[in-house]
């Protein structure tokens, strides 16, 4: 699903200043909470999903002209501040005496939160997440009518399931994943946006350029390194694809790419920075309020599968444009873009806001004041550098800045309240599953099926976040399978980290998987290139993503959970040189054209070298270095002169 994106173009009629100032408002309120926590933890989450509920029904009263849905939007955005309002006045009272008896007041205000928070989630990411949301509701309530006894529970009365779904009790919408949201994922959102609006994507097409435009492929190549960076900025696969796919998808299709290849690549790439470190698409932020694991240790578990996934996408490009005679360009060179000093004296900045943000947090300091004090870092430095490269007008170009910051601010608060939205009424559907005790059950389930067969559970575990995850944003996705998937991984003796770390990968890559794959949707319409087509070439390019899941677990070694950095590197190699080999039988194409029973052999081979064993291993290594020195060998004889 891809959320509505502010279009200032159109001008949101009347509203385009009150969305400002409101976006605004929540930027300076949650970067003073970061700081100097002025507020209850209870108080502050009504007042991030109240502001996230305004902004988001101020930018759709300003969108549409229709007469009927501008007085809705209105509705809404009163209903949506009254709540806010009352929380905010009666916190004290409902901490204390009304927590196991609310007031008909408290349960009515509940009840409107629920409802514009539903509202809002289908105003901008359509009906999966509201859908959703009404079905965990049902379920709270129909619990106890429901025959089949995975679902069946004694049931939740009208009050008592309100009160879980938000007030008094501040769960659901105003829950544990919307206080991660407005003490966390929000401040990110706004780094984001100002790395962004300063010239973040610029800075990073500049630099992919640099890296791999000379080479075979390099404009598929540039996607893919574009992809991997904005991994560390952006928290949608959607909005990787929205800021790299349109300049990239266009430029991969002129220099002799196929769309539906070219609309893969993207696809893949994008969909893998949300794996990559250090943000991972918000989840390493997720998954350390979930876990309770260091980030560090999560950071850190992610690094080497994230280089395995992306030297394989980058190996599946460089074959597929060895194998269809593409060659560098004019378009496929680095001299669109500007010389590495310019790159370096126009936006160098930005990499010194990004490596204090990066050091921070590897210093173990609170997520939220790492990210605060990259947006502070981005902020004065934007203006310094700004300052100086116009130095004989420096006011001129300090006002050019701030426009810029304001941009940045107006954008990541944005989309920070969009994920509010999401995150909020996801916890409506955690909390109800958690309380009626289905999320165990479930588990329990799983583990009976797989019968003491770990191999057989990753499979259930795989299936069921590919299907949960269908749809859904990664960070609703990875809620909802960390919940319901993971904890019978943890069960079977799987370490948390690789468990977590599973279930994340599939249900990122459920944005590839037809028959939903939302990542290759929207690739295949800036490539101009059939769906089903382009989401088939995806899921053979992103064979890794569904191969490195199982390795975590076989191999913890690629996580750094187990061994000493040399049995780590080995391991580590073993797995590039099994996928380089897949990556060839997958293709056709190694250094030369290989044939089906050749592909066939590596197939055989790859898989026996991703086995745990150590005859296995060596068997399919031996195969592997045997075929390729072949090639090579006959790639170089073909080139001796006569």
């Amino acid at each position: 699903m891809t959320p509505k994106l502010l279009d200032t173009k159109r001008g949101y009629l009347n509203t385009a200043n009150l969305v400002l100032v409101l976006t605004l408002v929540m930027v300076v309120t949650h970067l003073t909470q970061v700081f100097k926590y002025y507020l209850p933890s209870g108080q502050f989450k009504a007042l991030h999903l109240g502001l996230a509920l305004l902004i988001i029904f101020a930018t759709a009263l300003g969108e549409t002209r229709r007469v009927w849905m501008r007085a809705l939007y209105g509705v809404c955005f009163a209903v949506a501040g009254y709540a806010m309002g009352y929380i905010l006045i009666e916190y004290q009272g409902l901490i204390t005496d009304r927590v196991f008896g609310p007031e008909r007041a408290d349960v009515v205000v509940g009840c409107l939160l629920i409802a514009v928070s539903l509202a809002a989630a289908w105003q901008q990411w359509g009906a999966t997440i509201p859908i959703i949301g009404i079905l965990g509701l049902l379920y709270g309530y129909f619990g106890n009518l429901i025959p089949v006894e995975l679902l069946y529970h004694g049931g939740m009365g009208f009050e008592r399931l309100v009160s879980y779904a938000s007030i008094p009790n501040f769960q659901g919408v105003l829950g544990s994943l919307t206080e991660l949201s407005a003490g966390t994922i929000f401040i990110f959102m706004v780094f984001a946006g100002l790395l962004k609006s300063t010239g973040g994507i610029d800075f990073i097409m500049g630099f992919a350029t640099k890296l791999a435009g000379n080479s075979r492929g390099g404009q598929a190549k540039i996607a893919v390194l574009a992809s991997a960076f904005m991994g560390m900025i952006s928290g949608s696969t959607v909005a990787n694809i929205a800021s790299t796919g349109t300049m990239t998808i266009p430029t991969m299709k002129r220099t002799g790419f196929k769309g539906s290849f070219a609309g893969a690549v993207e696809a893949v790439a994008s969909t893998g920075g949300q794996m990559t470190p250090p943000v991972m698409g918000l989840t390493a932020f997720l998954m350390v309020g979930v876990t309770g694991l260091a980030y560090d240790a999560v950071i850190l578990a992610a690094t080497i599968p994230a280089a395995l996934y992306y030297f394989y996408l980058l190996l599946a490009v460089h074959l597929q444009a060895a194998r269809d005679g593409i060659r560098p360009t004019r378009d496929d060179t680095d001299t669109q873009a500007p010389p590495a000093k310019v790159l370096l004296a126009r936006f160098g900045h930005l990499l010194i806001a990004i490596a204090l943000l990066v050091y921070l947090l590897v210093s173990r300091m609170p997520p939220a004041y790492a990210a605060g004090y990259g947006c502070l870092a981005i902020v004065v430095l934007e203006l310094i550098s700004s300052a100086v490269r116009h130095y004989r007008t420096p006011l001129a170009g300090v006002g050019a800045a701030a426009a810029r910051i304001v941009d940045g601010l107006r954008d990541g608060g944005f989309s920070g309240a969009t994920i509010a939205v999401i995150v909020a009424v996801i916890g409506i559907f955690v909390e109800v599953l958690t309380a009626t005790g289905f999320a165990q059950k479930l588990s329990y389930l799983m583990l009976s099926i797989a019968d003491g067969h770990l191999g057989v559970l990753l499979l259930i575990a795989a299936v069921a976040c590919l299907i949960f995850g269908l749809g859904l944003p990664t960070s609703a996705a990875y809620i909802l399978v960390a919940l319901l998937t993971a904890p019978a991984l943890i069960d079977m003796g799987v370490s948390m980290m690789a468990a977590h770390m599973f279930v994340l990968y599939f249900a990122v890559f459920s944005a590839l998987t037809p028959p939903v794959a939302v990542a290759s949707l929207i690739a295949a319409r800036i490539a101009e290139a059939p769906y089903f087509i382009t989401a088939m070439q995806a899921v053979k390019i992103g064979l890794p993503g569904f191969f490195l899941p199982f390795l975590f677990v076989a191999r913890p070694e690629l996580l750094m959970l187990e061994g000493n950095w040399l049995d780590q590197l080995l391991v580590t190699f073993i797995s590039a040189l099994a996928l380089a080999a897949l990556n060839v039988a997958m293709v056709g194409q190694g250094f030369t054209r290989t044939s089906w029973p050749v592909r066939l052999l590596l197939l055989v081979a790859a898989t026996l070298t991703l086995i745990p064993g150590a005859l296995g291993t060596m068997i399919g290594c031996s195969v592997i270095v045997i075929i390729l020195v072949a090639q090579r060998t006959i790639k170089a004889r073909r080139l001796q002169p006569g």
